[in-house]
């Protein structure tokens, strides 16, 4: 086996029970063992043994209970190696009680890639807001692409429509991505910029020369999936962008905006970029920066009340 499905869950909701029994039941029919796939689920929040004993669903998962070790995911990593079994079955590690952020579940999948040396790696959100046919054909695609093992390649797949739960929302979830998008473009390469790749998927696929390129050092909580991107575009990686994806809607999200603020305040922290600078372009350039999807029918005043009213609801955030 060459390749890991990896999905990263936050296990406390009646829809994540709902996410978790599906990733398992319907594996077998999306990505089965005999095709080359390892299927890994990075979680934390409740532990899944209770719900996997009530839903007979034993004979299909391995339980790794390695909470003890949740501060460092290159440790969980070595200890999966060293117990790693029955990788036909679906492999549930269950980190921490507590919810880490998504820089920790994307961290320890890599590290898992890495140690185990996998070609490749996907990492995908666990809510299925792209269905897992979609997983199926974005993932046969990375790996048909994937000319050369010396080549660093990380695959972004495309939204038809970025299908985002914006119920109760303050602030408008495009703009949102689009700007914290922006930080890719200024830290990797200016190049990006014309792509407006669509970060943010809930879906990346990476091959082992890229994973030699990650390191997520002080690497704050929210922010992996973006550091991620930096890391691999500035060293000259392929990043591959236009491959159109199907969504489901999506009925609940983990990130709030309270945990949008928290994203910002650690790219800050880690690249020393504030958001007012990066807004001042958006609002300068939008048709540089910005998707079309909220931004075509809008003027450029409109577009910029919409990015003013989001740092000034994060600058207030900050006060309070």
């Amino acid at each position: 086996m060459h390749n890991i499905l990896g999905f990263r869950q936050y296990l406390k909701s009646e829809n994540s029970y709902k996410d978790l029994e599906k990733i398992i039941t319907e594996r077998d029919s999306f990505f089965p063992t005999r095709d080359g796939f390892v299927t890994i689920v990075a979680m934390c929040g409740d532990d899944p043994s209770a719900f996997i004993k009530q839903k007979k669903l034993d004979e299909k998962v391995v339980i790794y209970p390695f909470a003890a070790w949740e501060e460092n995911a290159q440790k969980v990593a070595g200890v999966y190696k060293k117990s790693k079994k029955e990788l036909q079955k679906v492999q549930l590690i269950y980190y921490s009680n507590n919810p880490e952020g998504l820089t920790y579940p994307l961290e320890l999948l890599v590290e898992i890639a890495k140690l185990l040396d996998f070609k490749n790696l996907a990492v995908s959100d666990s809510d299925f807001q792209m269905p897992y046919k979609e997983l199926r054909r974005a993932y046969d695609f990375h790996i048909a692409i994937s000319d050369s093992a010396d080549e660093a390649l990380i695959t972004y797949p495309r939204r038809k429509i970025r299908a985002l739960d914006f119920d109760k929302y303050p602030i408008n979830r495009l703009a949102m991505e689009d700007l914290e998008n922006m930080y890719i473009y200024m830290l990797s390469d200016l190049n990006t910029i014309a792509q407006k790749a669509d970060f943010q998927s809930g879906l990346s696929i990476t091959n082992s020369a890229a994973h030699d390129h990650l390191d997520f050092t002080n690497v704050g909580s929210w922010i992996g999936n973006l550091h991620m991107a930096i890391q691999v575009i500035h060293n000259k990686g392929r990043l591959e962008n236009n491959f159109i994806v199907e969504t489901n809607v999506q009925n609940e999200s983990t990130i709030n905006f309270d945990v949008q603020c928290a994203k910002i305040d650690q790219l800050y922290k880690y690249y020393l970029i504030p958001l007012s600078n990066i807004c001042l372009l958006a609002s300068d350039h939008p048709e540089r920066y910005l998707m079309p999807d909220w931004t075509a029918d809008k003027t450029k005043d409109e577009i910029k009340n919409t990015i003013d009213q989001i740092l000034e609801m994060y600058l207030n955030r900050k006060k309070a």
